[in-house]
């Protein structure tokens, strides 16, 4: 299982939209794994996770084949996550001599914000853009083979309206957890109740190395720390699994190699935008 970060930012990137704090005037200064884009990554070319606006960027940086994607998860409907309209351009007439069917699997939420995308355009297109609602709970094998659970986000509207996917395929698991603060007692619990044992973990670092509430709806570098030791604790994760920290703000007051030296003693990966790994 290849697993590309196409971008590791949250919605407003680094160098923020607009912004002028010292560190988004040193990453536009610096460049290099200082510069993020909206989060999204891929597995093996072809199971996409978010469709942020940055996509399109994303597939010219030469990082992502998008017609040769087949399925989409959508972790939630905030337009970083889910840029409906861009997916539109999906539609046989939009897009030529593409065979490849995309299903998207969403929650219900998802699914409002979908059809309005569609409806701006006045119709769908059924043979080349399907859409799947799922729920936490839900597991479902994608056409491509790779088997999938779903789990319930502490984000958003905090009604299983954001979630956290697994993806397995030929014995690799990983958990993709955007955006989400320290995940619910009911998550855990379904989690261990799922059976997995992860082998790569993205979780969310929006806070990056300020303070956050324990209770807050993204997380920082120790609340990463913390959701690594419970899961390698109730027997979620092994010795070699792969621990990234993931979706960054300019908010989070920290550049690249300051996330890293705090977290590489720590068991933790920094993400950043092109990072690819075998697992």
């Amino acid at each position: 299982m290849r697993i590309t970060q196409l971008g590791t930012a949250a919605a407003e990137r680094i160098p923020g939209l607009f912004c002028r704090c010292a560190l988004c005037r040193r990453a536009a200064e610096t460049g290099g794994k200082d510069i993020r884009t909206q989060t999204q990554a891929v597995i093996d070319g072809h199971v996409l996770l978010d469709f942020p606006g940055d996509t399109y960027l994303h597939a010219l940086h030469g990082e992502l084949d998008l017609p040769a994607v087949s399925t989409l998860l959508v972790t939630h409907w905030h337009s970083d996550h889910f840029y409906g309209e861009d997916l539109a351009y999906r539609m046989d007439g939009y897009a030529l001599d593409n065979p490849t069917p995309l299903t998207v699997y969403g929650s219900a939420t998802v699914r409002g914000f979908y059809d309005r995308a569609f409806f701006l355009e006045q119709r769908y297109d059924d043979e080349h853009l399907r859409f799947v609602t799922v729920a936490p709970g839900d597991a479902f094998t994608t056409d491509d083979g790779y088997e999938c659970h779903v789990f319930e986000a502490r984000h958003g509207h905090e009604f299983g309206d954001c979630l956290i996917y697994a993806v397995s395929h030929d014995g690799r698991t990983m958990l993709y957890a955007h955006d989400t603060g320290f995940p619910y007692d009911r998550t855990w619990r379904m989690l261990k109740e799922s059976g997995l044992v992860f082998d790569y973990v993205s979780m969310d670092c929006t806070h990056g190395l300020i303070d956050n509430p324990s209770w807050g709806t993204h997380m920082n570098l120790d609340q990463n720390v913390a959701m690594r030791r419970r899961m390698l604790d109730e027997g979620l994760a092994h010795d070699g699994t792969m621990f990234v920290a993931n979706h960054f703000s300019h908010n989070g007051r920290a550049t690249h190699a300051q996330l890293e030296e705090r977290a590489t003693g720590n068991g933790l990966v920094v993400a950043y935008d092109g990072m690819s790994v075998e697992t």
